[in-house]
Parts: structure tokens; sequence; C-alpha cells
């Protein structure tokens, strides 16, 4: 009986969360839509918002892309300076190390024992 209580629970726990980041989504689209757009609000709007979302798109037909995997690749090559750099993760990686051995070893010495 306990287990299934908690089961209970942790599921309605779960769909209240679920509603919560659908309403937050909903309050954030409103916020960034431009000042001349008509935005239908509240529970009514959120709830048409979420059934659109979810309708089937039957006469949308998605065409096929025909590539290859150079060119495809070649399109999204960034400019900038990576997500992850080498010589920063070089560099935390060495200061985690000094640190763990200052840490470990306060006079330069393993500990005895």
């Amino acid at each position: 009986m306990g287990a299934m209580v908690t089961f209970v629970v942790w599921c309605l726990v779960t769909l209240v969360l679920v509603a919560t980041v659908f309403l937050v989504a909903h309050v954030m689209q409103r916020a960034e839509a431009d000042p001349g757009e008509v935005t239908i609000g509240g529970l009514r709007g959120w709830w048409r918002s979420f059934r659109s979302g979810l309708a089937l798109r039957r006469d949308e037909v998605p065409r096929p892309v025909d590539t290859d995997l150079d060119t495809f690749f070649a399109g999204r090559v960034e400019s900038g300076p990576a997500y992850v750099d080498a010589d920063e993760i070089g560099d935390v990686l060495q200061r985690a190390r000094q640190q763990a051995r200052s840490t470990l070893h306060p006079n330069g010495q393993p500990r005895a024992r």
C-alpha cells in the first residue's frame, strides 16, 4: 500500500511540474511578443496554444533534402572560438591539481601512514 501511495504522489508532483513548465513557457512567449502582436492571454490562450502544438498537420509533408555530408558540415562551420577550448581546460585541470596537492600535502611532503 505504501509503495502505491508513493507512486501516486510522485506522479502528481510530476504533473504539477509539467504544468508549471508549460505555463512559464507561455508567459515567456507573451513577454517576448512584439508590442503590436495580439496574444490571447490566460488559461484559454495557453490551452489553445497547447492544442495547436499537438495537432497533426496531415497536409504538410516534409520535403527530402538531398545533400552529401561534406556540404552539410561545411555549412555549419563556426568561425568563432570553440565552446570548449583545450587550453582553458588544461589550465583548469592544472589549477585543480595544484589545489588538490596543496590540500592533501600542505608542506610538500606526503603524509606518513
